[in-house]
Formats: C-alpha cells, structure tokens, sequence
C-alpha cells in the first residue's frame, strides 16, 4: 500500500518537531549548566573561616553580653577574648574540612548552634547534660510550646539559609596530602594565637571563671555540643545498667496489725515548676493559698529542691542517695522509695499527669493520665490536674491495707502557664496567653504563674478534704513537694534548668506542705505543735525518702531517723 501525501506530510511534521524538541532540550541543558556556573566557589578553608566567624560573634549573644559586662574595662582582654576563641574555632572546624564530611558537619553544627542560641538568648538557659535529657524526655504537648512561629522563623533566617548556601557552595578541594598540610597550616598557628591570647590574660580569664562558673557554659556550639556528646555516652555506658534490690528487710513495725486498726494511706503529690517565692504560705503578698491557708496543715518554709529540672529532681526525690550522692546512673541501678515500700507489703500506686515518672515506677502500679482524652480536662495531649483527683473518692473506697499513692502533677509547668489552670481561676489579669514571652510583659507573665499556683492550691486543698472525709475508715497524710521552681526573669533568666552550682534560689527553694489526719497523728504518735515548731528547719528533697517510710511506720536498714521529719516528734519526744 503506497503512503499517501497526508502521511508524509504527517511524518514530516512529527521530524520537525522532534527536532525542536531536541534543540530545545539542549538549550535547557546548557541554561542549566551556565546556571550551576553561577554557584559560589569557595576553598574549604575559607569556608571553615566563614562559619567560624558567624558562629563566634553571631550565635553567642549571651556569652558576649555575660563578657562585656566581666571584662568592662578591660578592652584589651576583650579583644583578646575575641581573636583567641575566633582561632580555636578556625582550628575546630578547619579539622572537619574534608571532601564529603565538611557539609554535613557544617550543616549540623549550623542548625544546633542557632537552636541553642535561640533558647539561650531568649530564656537564660543553659545547654548542659540534663537540660538535653530533659529535651529528650519531652512529650510532643510539652515541645510544642517550645516550638512557636517566631522560633520557627528564627531557625528559617538564621539556620537553614546558610545552611543551603553551604549546601549549594562549590568546594574546591585539594589532594590529600597537600590537604592536610594546608589544614595544619592554619590550625597549628590558630592554636598557637590561641594559647598566646590565653597566657597574656591568664590573670584575669581564671579569676572570672573562678568567680562566674556560667561564664563558659554559654559559649555556644561549644558547650552545648560537648554536653550532647557526654549525654550520649553516658547513655550508651546505662543501657546495660542491671538493678540492684534496696530495703528487701522492710516491714512495717506496728503492734497492730492491719486487720485491727486504720489502713493508713499517704498520697504524696509531686509538684512540678511550683516556686516558693510565690507561696502565700512563705510569705508572698498575693493570695496564691487562700484555701490550704484555712487547712490544718504544716507549711515547711525553707525546702531546697534535689534538682532542677525534672528528670534529675524526680528520681532523686525517690532515690535513696541524697543531692550531694545521686546520679542519674545510680538512681538506675538502685531501687527506690516505692520498691521499698512494696517490699514492706505496702500498696503502692503512682498516677501521672506529668511527662512520666522518669523510672520511679517501673516497678509498681502507675497510670498516665496525661494520655487522657478526657474532654472535660484534656486538649492538645494535656490534662488538667483535676483529672488526678476526680478518681480519688472511688479509689478511697477500695482502700483495705497501708498504701502511698503519688499523683505527679502538670502543675506550673511553663512556657505556657495560662493552659494550666481554667477560666474560673483566672483571678490575676491581665496574664500572659501566649508561650512566646516577647508578647508578654513582666507582669503578665507573673499573673499567669501565679493563677496556675492558684489553682494548685486547690488540687491540694480537694485532695485534703477527700483524704478527710474518709477518716472513719482510713488513718491519712498528704506530703506535697514541688520538684523544682521556676525563674520568671530574674536576672534574664526564665523557665528552669540551670546547672545547680549556680541556678538562683527561684529554681532551687520550693514549697512543702505536710497534713496529716488526726487519726494518723494519733496511730503513730506524731506531735502536731512539735512539727509546726519545726517548719522554719531548712529541709530538703532528701527527707522525702525517709519520711515516708516513718509515716508509715516501715522499719529497714536503709531507712535513716535523721532526716525522716517525724522522728524528733513522734510520741512527744522532741529535739
């Protein structure tokens, strides 16, 4: 069959524009190639160079700020402040500038360092191995309030920008041999203007560090990351932490047993981010008590906290070591006050509306309530304190033998104080809504924190009263200790966390509240006026452990009579 004319025509055709096509494809290529041309070209060296000096004098606002006021009138250790640590850092990142490994590090030491600069300029914190196990042992609720639209913008401007034209620089590397001669080129005289800058000040840089530890601890990637490294290794070395049994001699000592007296039943309520400074109780001038102040209670005026942050204060309440012994290895490897108890033949529960128990509970009954869905108290993966207490009553009922119950609270924890507590006790306004602080001056800052204390003075005060109301039945205590304060912009500070050798005394004196059923006080021959003489003692975290053991009567060779609080007033022996 011969083609007709419309074929070829047709063939014709699709040739032509096969040939555009084809045409056009390289003019595209060779766009995209002149395109590339125009990327930057940079030796790595100078590259290193560059990032060093963005690092140093743009990511360490705080530790500028903390040596312009140390070094005030000392220009010329200023200075050498300056091109010293500009050398080490040359040296540093000159050491990482190797084909295939400068990117990725670069990158990485980019984004972390304008994170933490973020949460050092803008809060006072200070990035050390507890603060990141506190990162890490974060819900997604509570992250969130940390991860906000202007630090989202911040890490898009400051971040990832130079971190896509590190991305997108072309690097001219060269052989190995002559690379690596180069790099010491620069680093062995980096860290000799290092030394040499160092030496000349030595006099004044030891007496500022001797004086102000923090100093340091802010420069930025520096520290952060060295903690990082120490955090990870130390968590690498507990993986294979085996746990060691403690008080398997515990019983409880009564002449009575349970089946002819009172259970007795403790709930011990673990505050979180409650400052003393803000209690009525203490002294405050706001109202922030105004129902614990009409209960018979024992208000412990002068109690240091263990930690804090959480995951260092909450085992540590637990733990049988005291401040100046624990460690969060040791916390691992060694039972604690709940195992005892349950050795003892103690019931023991542990309800959590926090972030978890931080292990304290591996061994018992828990319930976390924070996972709730409960619309009357829950909304973005957290819950009001009332859900831990609307269960009481009906757990009270059940009650037949000795038990401690611990409700570990959500209490004051910040930024976003304004979500802890419901409209009904917003009595101090305006308070901050917001978690961006910024938005928010001093005094609505306050307003909120102190109207979620507020309102853990009536989770308190409810649970008093349900306790209360089961005294024909139960003989019953309520221990509360906050697991740390809080910094509310006190010396630039905010939120919690810094490292305990320097963290200001917001962070560290916290509230403790004791009350105790006649019943209780009658059962176990507690003197009333004795612990109210004592309340002005300075008391700790490390008399929780031992304290609950002699409230509830339990004999073992760990328990220690000097620092349970009942001792010197039980059976009306006082000293």
């Amino acid at each position: 069959m011969t083609p007709s004319a419309a074929t070829f025509r047709s063939l014709s055709a699709f040739r032509v524009s096969a040939s555009d096509l084809f045409i056009h494809a390289r003019k595209e290529a060779i766009l995209s190639k002149t395109l590339l041309s125009f990327r930057p070209q940079m030796r790595s060296e100078w590259l290193s160079i560059l990032t060093a000096v963005y690092l140093l004098f743009f990511m360490n606002g705080t530790f500028w700020d903390k040596s312009s006021v140390l070094l005030k009138g000392d220009a010329l250790a200023l200075f050498a402040l300056g091109i010293g640590l500009l050398a080490v850092f040359v040296a540093i990142i000159v050491t990482f500038s190797a084909k295939y490994l400068i990117k990725p590090v670069l990158i990485i030491i980019l984004l972390s360092s304008v994170a933490g600069a973020w949460f050092m300029d803008r809060f006072g914190v200070i990035i050390d191995g507890e603060m990141i196990r506190n990162a890490m042992e974060t819900n997604q609720a509570e992250a969130g309030h940390l991860i906000t639209p202007a630090f989202i913008l911040h890490m898009m401007l400051f971040g990832v920008l130079p971190s896509l034209f590190v991305a997108a620089v072309r690097i001219v590397h060269r052989p190995i041999l002559r690379k690596v001669a180069v790099n010491l080129m620069i680093i062995l005289p980096c860290l000799l203007v290092f030394g040499l800058a160092g030496f000349a000040n030595s006099g004044t840089f030891i007496f500022n560090i001797r004086q102000h530890r923090d100093w340091f601890r802010t420069l930025n990637p520096v520290f952060p990351m060295a903690s990082a490294a120490g955090f990870f290794i130390g968590q690498s070395k507990e993986q294979n932490i085996v746990v060691q049994p403690l008080g398997t001699d515990a019983k409880v000592a009564d002449d009575t047993p349970v089946s002819h007296r009172k259970p007795r039943v403790t709930i011990v309520v673990v505050g979180e981010t409650a400052r003393a400074a803000n209690f009525q109780l203490g002294g405050y001038g706001r109202e922030t008590n105004p129902e614990l102040s009409k209960r018979d209670i024992v208000y412990f005026q002068d109690t240091s906290s263990c930690g804090t942050a959480t995951a260092v204060s909450v085992p540590c309440m637990f733990s049988v070591f005291g401040r100046k012994d624990y460690s969060h290895a040791k916390s691992l490897a060694t039972e604690n006050l709940m195992d005892v108890l349950k050795h003892a033949g103690v019931t023991t529960d542990w309800w959590d509306n926090n972030t978890g128990d931080k292990h304290v509970a591996d061994r018992i009954q828990k319930t976390d309530f924070f996972t709730s869905n409960d619309p009357r108290y829950c909304a973005g993966g957290e819950c009001l304190d009332q859900i831990l207490v609307d269960g009481l009553d009906p757990w009270l009922d059940k009650v037949d033998r000795d038990t401690v119950l611990v409700l570990h609270q959500l209490g004051n924890h910040g930024p976003a104080y304004y979500l802890r507590y419901p409209e009904e006790f917003r009595t101090f306004s305006p308070d901050c809504r917001s978690v961006d602080f910024d938005s928010c001056t001093p005094e609505t800052i306050t307003n909120a924190y102190d109207n979620a204390l507020l309102y853990t003075d009536h989770i308190l005060s409810e649970v008093i009263d349900k306790l209360a109301a089961h005294g024909n039945r139960l003989d019953t205590a309520m221990i509360y200790m906050s697991d740390h304060g809080e910094s509310l912009g006190e010396s630039g500070l905010y939120l919690h966390g810094a490292p305990y050798m320097f963290a200001p005394t917001e962070q560290t004196h916290v509230p403790f509240v004791l009350w105790t059923s006649a019943g209780l006080q009658q059962s176990t021959g507690i003197d009333k006026p004795c612990l109210s003489d004592k309340a002005d003692v300075p008391h700790s975290h490390d008399n929780l452990f031992h304290s609950v053991l002699g409230l509830m009567q339990v004999k073992t060779h760990v328990y220690d009579p000097t620092l349970d609080i009942f001792a010197a007033c039980r059976n009306g022996v006082s000293s």
